[in-house]
């Protein structure tokens, strides 16, 4: 069942490191009518960087507090993306959000041998520790079925699609903001 339509909208952009979340955060912008976009992965820059459960925290109460003022100033569609590890970090984050919204949560899915790829070619570089240490933390499904009327799932497996492709599927999956 689609998300009821809301003034205020937020895509959440998930997925594993190298999977493009990034990427297609900067690429949707310019699709997204009153948008505003923001990527947690430059708002979480810290030394060091623990990436515990207090870090989480805070990158969640930072997200939701941008969010919001983002809404608050009349930009209805907002895409953020890097800051979901599972689940229950949706639903601490959801929590947050005081404002009624609809949130369509787009897990970009692809191949590990593309991924590994994106991810020693990319402009944020990483080393190969960081990257092996990613790869420890288990995926997780319960993200793809959470039981919020105002939420809809959306998969998309990005092995063989180019950013605009990527986009393309994006917008049809969510005409609530992208209707042509």
């Amino acid at each position: 069942m689609p998300p009821t339509v809301r003034h205020n909208r937020l895509v959440l952009v998930n997925g594993e490191e190298g999977a493009g979340k990034s990427t297609i955060v900067r690429a949707l912008l310019p699709h997204t009518p009153n948008g505003a976009r923001i990527d947690a992965e430059d708002l979480g820059q810290t030394n060091p960087c623990l990436m515990d459960d207090e870090f989480f925290n805070l990158l969640r109460r930072n997200v939701a507090g941008l969010v919001e003022n983002f809404w608050t100033a009349g930009y209805a569609n907002v895409i953020a993306g890097s800051f979901l590890r599972d689940y229950p970090d949706y639903l601490a984050f959801r929590e947050l959000l005081r404002l009624p919204c609809a949130v369509f949560l787009v897990e970009l899915v692809v191949d590990k041998d593309v991924r590994d790829g994106r991810r020693v070619t990319r402009a944020k570089l990483t080393t190969q520790e960081w990257r092996d240490m990613v790869d420890l933390i288990p995926e997780d499904l319960t993200i793809r079925q959470a039981a919020d009327p105002d939420y809809r799932y959306v998969g998309l497996d990005t092995t063989g699609l180019d950013v605009p492709e990527t986009v393309r599927r994006i917008k049809d999956a969510i005409p609530e903001i992208y209707a042509r």
